[in-house]
This record gives C-alpha cells, sequence and structure tokens, in this order.
C-alpha cells in the first residue's frame, strides 16, 4: 500500500500521520514537545521537532511500514518562527517562537518607518519575524553574522534537514511581516533599509511544490529512502483550514490548540481591522482571514493543573457543576492577547469570587472566558451568525468545552472526529494534487465522521447576560494592566 507521511509540528507536539489513496489515516502518532517561557521569552530546541519527526518514522517502521511505501512526505507546523541555522543547518540559537515578545521594541519601529499593513495585508507586533530578526542583529550580533538562513516555520526546518535546501510557503511567510501579500515576494527594500541581506532569507515556493528529495544523509537518520519527494507544506494557519473543510466567504471554524483562532475566507485584505492575519490560501484570488487568540488550549492546561490532579477529573469536575447559576466571570489573557485586543501586559482576571466559590466554578468559568474571548472574535470577522460552525484542534477532547461553546456562541458545533490531526490532514490534500489522487479538497473534511453539540436554550440567555459583562471588562481592567 503506498501513503502519503504527514506531519504537523506544533507548540506542544509533533503529529505524523500515513494517509492511504482511500484518504483514510493510518498509525497516528504524536510525540510531546517542551516550550520554555522565561520574561516574555517562548523558545523551543529546534532539533527537538527533527528527532520527533525521525521517532515518528521510527514507529510507523516497526508496525510493518516500508520505506518504500511512502510516496510523498508533506508538513504544516507553527508559523512566526525565528530560527537561524548556519551553512550545515545547526541552529545557533534555541528557536524563537510565534508567542516571545522580546522584539516589542523593534516592532514598534517598523511600524513607525514602514507601510506595514498596506503591503503585507497584516498588522505588525513582536510576535512576527522580522522584528526578531532585528533583534537578533542588535542584540545578538554574533547569531546574525553567523546566520546561513532564517527559517521561519518548524516544518522548514525538518525540510531543511531531509532535503538540505531552505524554503517557506506563502502562508508562513505572511506572518514574517515582510512579505508583501499580493506579489508573495520579500520586501527587499525593506530589508536593505535596516541592514538585512536578502540572501539570510528562505526562497518561497508554493505549498504544492516539490522542494527536493531525501538526502543520503537524511536517509541514514530517519530510514526513509534518499530520493522521497519533499513537499514545502503550509503553515499551520492554512493546513487547518483545509482539513476543515472551510473554503467559502462567510463560512468561520475555531481551532483550539495551545494557542486559537477563528478564521474565514476572503476575497479582499481588510485593512480596517488591526490584529487580524490575511494569508494566501490555496485559491490565488482568496485569502484566509485568520483572527489569533494567545489564550485557548494552555488556559485548559493551566485550570486543569491548578484547580484539579488530572485532565480527567478536571472534566468531571466542570460537568458536575449547575453552569446555570455560576455568576464567575474569567478574562483569560494568560499570556496577553493579540486579537480583537493588541495587549501583551493584559493578564488573567477572575471577577466575582464568594464565600462559597468551588475550584469546580472557577474552572467552568475559565472554560466560559476562552469560549467568550471566541465570540468576540468572531463578532469582529464575520457578520454570519447562523448555520454550524466546526470546530477542531486538540482541545475540542473536552466534551464539556464543546458544550460550553455551542451555548456561549447560540451555534451548532460540529466536532470532527480526531480533529487534532486536521492540520496533518489538510497538507496531505496538497500532496494528493501532486500524486494525482484525486481528492477534491472541498469534500475532504465532509467525509469524517463528527459529533455535534446543540446550544441549549437556557444557557444561551444565561450566557448572553454573562457576555455583556465579559465585554466591559478589559476596557475597566486595562489601566491596571
Amino acid at each position: 500500500m503506498s501513503f502519503i507521511a504527514s506531519f504537523d509540528i506544533g507548540t506542544t507536539q509533533v503529529k505524523g500521520i500515513l494517509v492511504s489513496k482511500d484518504v483514510k489515516p493510518y498509525l497516528e502518532k504524536d510525540i510531546s514537545i517542551r516550550t520554555d517561557y522565561q520574561n516574555g521569552k517562548m523558545e523551543q530546541n529546534a532539533d527537538h521537532w527533527y528527532q520527533a519527526v525521525i521517532s515518528i518514522l521510527s514507529y510507523w517502521f516497526t508496525q510493518g511500514i516500508r520505506a518504500k511505501d511512502i510516496e510523498l512526505i508533506t508538513f504544516s507546523g507553527q508559523m512566526q518562527d525565528c530560527i537561524p541555522v548556519n551553512k550545515e543547518g545547526t541552529p545557533l540559537c534555541p528557536a524563537i517562537l510565534y508567542g516571545d515578545n522580546r522584539a516589542a521594541e523593534q516592532a514598534v519601529l517598523l511600524e513607525q518607518k514602514l507601510p506595514i499593513q498596506a503591503i503585507t495585508g497584516n498588522h505588525m507586533d513582536g510576535s512576527l519575524t522580522f522584528p526578531k530578526i532585528l533583534w537578533l542583529k542588535e542584540q545578538e550580533t554574533e547569531v546574525y553574522q553567523n546566520t546561513a538562513c532564517f527559517l521561519m516555520g518548524s516544518k522548514d526546518y525538518v525540510i531543511r534537514h531531509l532535503t538540505g535546501k531552505c524554503v517557506i510557503d506563502p502562508t508562513t511567510a505572511a506572518t514574517s511581516g515582510m512579505m508583501n501579500i499580493k506579489t508573495k515576494k520579500w520586501q527587499s527594500k525593506w530589508l536593505e533599509a535596516f541592514g538585512i541581506d536578502l540572501n539570510k532569507l528562505p526562497e518561497i515556493l508554493s505549498s504544492d511544490q516539490i522542494v527536493g528529495t531525501v538526502t543520503n544523509q537524511a536517509s541514514k537518520a530517519t530510514g526513509l529512502l534518499a530520493g522521497t519527494p519533499v513537499l514545502c507544506g503550509i503553515g499551520d494557519g492554512g493546513s487547518a483550514s483545509i482539513g476543515a473543510g472551510v473554503f467559502r466567504a462567510g463560512e468561520v471554524y475555531g481551532y483550539i490548540g495551545t494557542t486559537g483562532w477563528m478564521a474565514t475566507p476572503v476575497h479582499e485584505v481588510l485593512q480596517s481591522t488591526k490584529g487580524l492575519f490575511h494569508l494566501p490560501y490555496i485559491d490565488d484570488n482568496q485569502f484566509l482571514a485568520i483572527a489569533p487568540l494567545m489564550n485557548a488550549g494552555n488556559v485548559h492546561k493551566w485550570a486543569a493543573h491548578t484547580f484539579d490532579s488530572s485532565y480527567e477529573s478536571f472534566e468531571q469536575s466542570v460537568s458536575s457543576t449547575d453552569r446555570s447559576s455560576n455568576e464567575l466571570l474569567f478574562l483569560p489573557y494568560l499570556n496577553g492577547e493579540r486579537f480583537p485586543i493588541q495587549d501583551v501586559n493584559a493578564s488573567g482576571c477572575m471577577i466575582g469570587m464568594r464565600s462559597d466559590t468551588l475550584p469546580a466554578d472557577m474552572g467552568c468559568a475559565v472554560l466560559e472566558g476562552v469560549a467568550m474571548a471566541m465570540r468576540q472574535v468572531m463578532e469582529a470577522i464575520t457578520d454570519e451568525n447562523k448555520g454550524a460552525l466546526s470546530l477542531i484542534g486538540g482541545g475540542t477532547k473536552s466534551k464539556v468545552w464543546n458544550q460550553i461553546m455551542a451555548d456561549v456562541w447560540n451555534r451548532v458545533v460540529k466536532v470532527p472526529a480526531e480533529s487534532q490531526f486536521f492540520p496533518a490532514m489538510g497538507a496531505v490534500v496538497l500532496g494528493a494534487k501532486i500524486l494525482g489522487w484525486g481528492i477534491d479538497a472541498t469534500k475532504f473534511a465532509k467525509d469524517f465522521p463528527f459529533e455535534i453539540y446543540m446550544p441549549n436554550n437556557i444557557m444561551v440567555e444565561h450566557y448572553n447576560k454573562k457576555y455583556k459583562k465579559f465585554e466591559l471588562l478589559y476596557t475597566q481592567l486595562k489601566s491596571i494592566f
């Protein structure tokens, strides 16, 4: 049997799946990844990504998969990273991730000097790669000088090791702050103005373009056949959207990973909405409008570990509460926020505690707070408020949270089975096109089984009242932050 091997390299896990011509996933496997947080910094050891891919491949081979069964390798992965590597592809420092705030001052300077949003279609802040490169140039001069290429996505680091090529896809490049969203080329004059060598940037290739093939060196390290083609792949925002089956204007879906987002396809870049990302999508005349949230699954993880001993007991605890009588409000900005507000200093807040407040009540309020933040985002990016909405990502493993989402949003929520693998599945669609497998991207997600969560009218009314108070919280607390 022939397979496409697809890897999604996220913040907390590297996920791998094998997909056959009948679009069935086989031998799903994930490897946990450690993230280091300190003083506003967010870093990972880039080599852990490659080692995780090797571990997943090793697992497949022990299960009877042969190297010759893998026809093509494709990827999705986290974006907005800054990964300086030398000529051998070795990292010169830890990978600086999207949630890292060290380059805030450089971002302010860039926004003052350049028409960032008009050219890139996106706002400028310290999470983008452009200001991170400037920070390295100013603060880590030796690292900058010895850098052969600044890779900008986790998948691109692994591709460099498999093929020897330094590349990036347009979706990931759009989150760098340096790419013209119309021409899909680097803004060379901007780089020149700030003393950045254009030759230190990766080549922009189409997501469905073959980068190269597995080298002899990579073959020895991974067990893959030398000569196996490797696809450029696509940043996780784009691959998750393909996996969710969202292609038409007005369609919206939500993603809950460590961080999260709400996304909808659009035909024009919305210059008036600050904080909204516009990414090239699979259609040349279409963009993906993504509203990012810094706080999603990470908040669930914090609550589960703070108020209970495990995810399972936390789930049971929240499920047992009377949500209709819980008046607690929670502002979920544990890591600041990016949309609809942009405030790295915003923090989490619990409002309304009494002497009889229980940990289960607080845990419930935490999940509600993320759902309300996502409702704010949804209302900011679309006028549509009807029809079913797909929800994907690892956070959807929590059934009580899925129901809270349906009640807070007053929308039917569809959760596809194994949706945490959807970014990897979305990347498979691109590979299937290259191999001529005849997989229709628009029908791809519709073939997967899903669970439906219907809004409860009583809870909808309760949450509408709470939401009006939630909307006031940030504006009232901003001066304190």
